[in-house]
Order: C-alpha cells, then sequence, then structure tokens
C-alpha cells in the first residue's frame, strides 16, 4: 500500500505501513560501494572463495577514481602491491594508465577494466541501487534494505564490507562515530573535478619553465614527466592574483591547479574547485556543493582563457559525475590510528598492508578553514613532502559495538590528522582488499571478523603479493 497523508494530535504526519520485501540476493559477502575500495573488496573476497554482490549507487566501478574523475593515484608505482597493483597493471595493459612517480590514468578505461575484473571473479553487480536502512539481528548486521527502480528489496549475507566512502552501515547500526576535524566537526572541503580540451599544453610548459617563482617549490606539486605523461602544475599564483583583482575568481581561490596532463590529446583534469563549510552527509549541502562547484568552474575556465598562455581556446570537455567528499564519517574502531603513528614508524603486529603517501606531517593537507595555497600556506607553496610508507592494524576496520562488517576505505578508524594520509585511494584499496579477506574467511568459518585469526588474514593477503610491514617494501 503506497505511503499516505493523516493527521495526528493536529499534526500532519505521513503514514507508511509495515510491509514485507522481497529478498533481491542473498550471498556469502555484500559489499556497499562500488569505488576503489569495494572493488579491492569484492576481488579478494571472490578470490578467498566467497559468493560476492556489489551494491553501488551510481552506473560505474571506481568511484572517486571515475565517477569522480579524480585520475591521479598520489603514489609511486614501485610502491604498489597486492590487488592495487593488480588493478594499475591492469590499466597499464589496456593503455589506460601512466607509471611513474604518481599513477595518472584515464578513467574511462578504468570503468571498462574493473567491469571485466569483477566479471572474471563471478563478482554480482547491483548498480543504480541505494541503501537505505540495515537489518539487524542484534547486534549483528545481516542484511540491507535497498532501493532502485525495481522495488524495496533485502540483500542479505553472512559478512558486509562497508565501502560507502560515509560509513553508511556502520552508521545506521549505530557504531560510534568520529566526524570531520576532531576539535570541532569541521570537514575537508569538496571538489568538483573537470576536465578541459583545447590546450596547448608545450606553450603551458614554456610558461612553467620560464615563471619558476610563480609555482610551487615542491617537485612533488610540479612534475613535468612529459615523456612519462605525469604531469602535474599547482601554482599559476600571480596570474590568480591578477584576476582576483578584477573580480574574476572566487576568494577561496589562490592558485590554479592542473594534472593529468595529456600533452598529445590538449586535456587537463582541473583540481581547483574549493567548497567548504559543507557536510556530505547533509543533502542539502551536497547539493548546494554541487551547484556552488558548478559557479566555480565557470569562472576558472574563463580565467584560464584569459590569463593562462596555452588555455586560450580551452572549453570544458567532461565533469565529475558527483562532487568529491574528501571527508565525513569514520568508525572509532578498536584501534584509532594517529598521525604519530604514521610519522613515527609504528610497527603493528596485526598490520593488514602499507600504504605510502607523500605529506608534509603536521600540515593541513585541505584544512577546513579555507586558504589552501594562499602566500600563508608554506606547506603547500615552498616545503618538500616527503614519503611515508605506514602500517594500517586490522583494528582499525573493526567498528566497536557491531558484528558483521568490516570497513573499507576513507572511513575507518583514524583521527583527523591521520585521514589525510588513509583517505587517500591506494590507502582505500590497501584497507579494502584487506576488508575482503576479512569478510570471506569469517563468511566461511561461520563467525565473526573480530574472532579470526590474524596469521590466517595476513597468509591470505602474503597470497596477492601484499606487503604487510613497512621492512618488506623495497625502494619506498
Amino acid at each position: 500500500m503506497p505511503a499516505r497523508i493523516e493527521t495526528q494530535d493536529g499534526q500532519v504526519i505521513v503514514r507508511e505501513d509495515p510491509r514485507s520485501l522481497p529478498i533481491a540476493a542473498s550471498v556469502d559477502v555484500v559489499v556497499l560501494g562500488g569505488g576503489v575500495a569495494g572493488l579491492a573488496a569484492a576481488l579478494a573476497a571472490a578470490e578467498c572463495g566467497s559468493a560476492v554482490l556489489i551494491v553501488e549507487r551510481g552506473n560505474c566501478l571506481g568511484g572517486t577514481a571515475t565517477a569522480g574523475m579524480m585520475t591521479l593515484f598520489y603514489t609511486p608505482y614501485r610502491c604498489a602491491h597486492g590487488i592495487p597493483r593488480r588493478i594499475f597493471d591492469r590499466l597499464i595493459m589496456a593503455g589506460g594508465a601512466f607509471p611513474g612517480e604518481v599513477i595518472s590514468f584515464d578513467h574511462e578505461v578504468f570503468k571498462s577494466v574493473a567491469f571485466e575484473m569483477v566479471a572474471e571473479r563471478g563478482v554480482g553487480l547491483l548498480l543504480h541501487t541505494i541503501c537505505a536502512d540495515v537489518i539487524m539481528d542484534g547486534p549483528r548486521v545481516c542484511g540491507l534494505v535497498v532501493e532502485n527502480k525495481g522495488a524495496r528489496s533485502a540483500v542479505l549475507g553472512r559478512m558486509f564490507v562497508d565501502a560507502s566512502g560515509d560509513a553508511d552501515i556502520a552508521a545506521r547500526a549505530g557504531a560510534p562515530m568520529m566526524l570531520g576535524r576532531d576539535t570541532d566537526r569541521k570537514m575537508r572541503p569538496m571538489s568538483l573535478l573537470f576536465r578541459l580540451g583545447g590546450l596547448d599544453v608545450d606553450r603551458v610548459l614554456d610558461y612553467v619553465r620560464a615563471h619558476p617563482e610563480d609555482f610551487s617549490r615542491d617537485p612533488n606539486q610540479m612534475l613535468l614527466d612529459v615523456e612519462g605523461r605525469n604531469i602535474r602544475i599547482f601554482g599559476f599564483f600571480s596570474l590568480v592574483e591578477a584576476a582576483k583583482r578584477e573580480g574574476l575568481l572566487f576568494d577561496d581561490c589562490h592558485y590554479f591547479r592542473i594534472e593529468a596532463v595529456m600533452p598529445d590529446r590538449g586535456t587537463a583534469l582541473v583540481n581547483t574547485v574549493r567548497i567548504y563549510d559543507v557536510d556530505g552527509t547533509n543533502p542539502e549541502h551536497v547539493t548546494r556543493a554541487e551547484i556552488e562547484g558548478r559557479r566555480q568552474q565557470r569562472k576558472l575556465l574563463e580565467f584560464a582563457r584569459r590569463f593562462v598562455p596555452g588555455c586560450e581556446r580551452a572549453y570544458v570537455l567532461d565533469t565529475a559525475s558527483h562532487i568529491g567528499v574528501r571527508e565525513t564519517r569514520r568508525i572509532e574502531g578498536d584501534y584509532v590510528l594517529t598521525e604519530e603513528d604514521i610519522v613515527g614508524g609504528a610497527h603493528f603486529a596485526d598490520s593488514i598492508g602499507v600504504d605510502s603517501n607523500r605529506q608534509n606531517p603536521h600540515g593541513p593537507r585541505h584544512s577546513p578553514d579555507g586558504m589552501e595555497g594562499a602566500a600563508s600556506d608554506i606547506e603547500t607553496r615552498q616545503l618538500v613532502a616527503r614519503l611515508f610508507t605506514y602500517e594500517i592494524p586490522y583494528r582499525c576496520l573493526l567498528p566497536r559495538n557491531i558484528e558483521g562488517v568490516v570497513m573499507a576505505g576513507r572511513t575507518i578508524s583514524a583521527n583527523h590528522a591521520a585521514d589525510g594520509y588513509t583517505r587517500n585511494q591506494p590507502a582505500c584499496m590497501v584497507t579494502g582488499q584487506a576488508a575482503g579477506v576479512a569478510a570471506a574467511l569469517a563468511a566461511r568459518a561461520g563467525g565473526e571478523a573480530r574472532a579470526l585469526n590474524l596469521q590466517e588474514i595476513q597468509a591470505a593477503l602474503r597470497g596477492f603479493g601484499t606487503r604487510l610491514h613497512r621492512g618488506e617494501l623495497p625502494g619506498s
């Protein structure tokens, strides 16, 4: 029966009668979210012998890498291992990725490769589908209520991987959460990524080389590997300030940043839109961010055409399918990873993998307060980021107070400062493959992820070529 309007105690309410739900699927492991974390989780669980289903809200796999159009992995190719390395290698074989000190790639090739890889492992897909609620048996998650064009239905599983990006399963199940910055819950800014076409890249590079003072001093921000097709440019500071004096650019814009530049195609990804004071778990905020992102996009296009040599004929080639959300909810897990752990090279006996990430320790890393790239932002303008290889403990994947769920991606248990490292896509794939393994082993044993034998998890991960501890990754 459809929902109906009623009046109760003088108040207008909408009543929806209880109803039974059809079961759309029942599998060993359900992965909510098909981004890079969910993709790695599904491949790992399937390789461990589980029947796996991915539930994804969009029309493709890859999440931020594809629909979000973040076509650059900020980790050296030499540091990739395990299932992430397999994904990178498949992209390279398909002519869609360019390995070096970073890994730039073609997001359309990524979409196709991701579909191919899950099909080869027999992973089921349910696209254009959202999670509306969780189904609980005491403290244990045993199913999801999902909605799509077909119907409102149930998806049952023995275990669940929460790769939603916003901890949707864990939050709905009642697990304790951290939100945003530890002190005030403010979150890193959102971005709307887009690509420019029609660029004369040679002229752009001529300007960059002739005006080194106008760009970041960090060679990691200024990658000019033309032959390797890994070009990243952060700056144009004086041009931005000139445009702002004319009232062209928005107040929070202090630089122009292009990356994944393809000289032969005349294209570049623009990663300059910044939207502050928004919460990715608030639909009104996300709507406002999408609109504001388009407004900033128009201004950045006009800036490029008028001020940047080589961009006079630029046009918007395409725009990310959805706004890029850097930070929302994170679980409070059995262990909370800190930046001190990362910078200090902490060793964890229960490490499920290492990530390698370039950062300036204790820097703001997309501060919620704005001023990113401004003259006062010494981190991005003058300092040289260091490469940190750090271990991620299994306990960070286990939400407190609930069972049946393992976390993957940027929602793992880490404080705001550590999240500046762990939210990045390579780290999300590392935690994703571990979550997939743990979910598969728990489903097979008929027990809980928290009770698993750690050595069994680590042995399965080593079977994928995963490096568990810092000393196992040569050349990092």
